[in-house]
């Protein structure tokens, strides 16, 4: 049968049934909300339910955050000390055995303080009452670490101790962890410490981690030289359980793991 021709009335309806189709399709949820945005509402489903707009963060109770502040460029002091939840993920974790060693390149070094307060404690005595106990490698070691129920971060640490019992010949690298919880600024700076959130471990700081501030020498920006004696067997056993290393970082803390899932979420 031969198809009769569109009349201009029914090419206009077919354009505004297209141009409908075409709204529908960009008003679904989740359609334009930035990639990090979606790896926060991924990362923690038991805090934080939507995405109200395409730049605000919502929590369960309700409470609103902003996601882009809209400051732009920034510098990497402002980055560090004024950043908003977008700017978490301006330095796209490597996971695995890659690292990208490149001047003032920290990624999970970025944190809005605001969001872990909210999450894990705003003070000492709020995130206290949620500390439990991990017992660290209980059949050698057996020692009691706090850290952080919420998010489960208790479980997911006992579960990379009990992986890491399993492999002896790595002992001698987590038998002295340096410690979890501590309310405390990171040194030299007016920023919290993840350890103040229960979140963070410091595996034996001696012999064999390396940290930036211990091997600088001249003024503060040089150029430094990348160090690291750790295992990468340890590193990706952490970052199964959603922990980041400090290895990865131009200011390299190789000692230091903190539960960072956010990081590694891949969308």
């Amino acid at each position: 049968m031969k198809k009769k021709p569109l009349t201009y009335g029914s090419r206009f309806c077919s354009f505004l049934i297209f141009i409908f189709v075409l709204f529908a399709a960009d008003s679904q949820p989740g359609h334009h909300i930035p990639v990090g945005l979606q790896r926060l509402l991924t990362a923690y489903p038991d805090h934080l339910v939507n995405a109200g707009e395409q730049n605000t963060l919502i929590w369960k109770d309700g409470t609103r955050m902003i996601f882009d502040d809209g400051i732009t460029p920034k510098d990497f002091e402002t980055l560090l000390n004024e950043p908003d939840l977008e700017d978490m993920f301006h330095m796209e974790y490597p996971p695995g055995k890659d690292v990208v060693f490149q001047k003032d390149f920290d990624p999970g070094r970025i944190r809005v303080e605001l969001f872990f307060k909210k999450m894990y404690g705003r003070n000492p005595q709020e995130v206290e009452k949620k500390l439990v106990p991990v017992r660290w490698l209980p059949k050698t070691v057996n020692k009691i670490l706090m850290v952080t129920s919420v998010n489960g971060v208790d479980k997911k640490l006992q579960e990379i101790s009990d992986q890491l019992g399993k492999k002896p010949y790595l002992h001698k690298y987590i038998d002295n962890p340096a410690g979890t919880y501590k309310w405390r600024k990171i040194s030299g700076t007016r920023r919290l410490s993840p350890h103040c959130f229960g979140i963070a471990i410091d595996i034996n700081a001696k012999p064999y981690a390396d940290y930036w501030q211990w091997n600088q020498t001249g003024e503060k920006n040089k150029n430094l030289e990348y160090q690291d004696r750790i295992p990468w067997e340890i590193v990706e056993i952490f970052e199964k359980h959603g922990f980041i290393w400090g290895g990865k970082w131009y200011h390299y803390d190789t000692m230091h793991f903190e539960y960072r899932p956010e990081l590694l979420v891949r969308r």
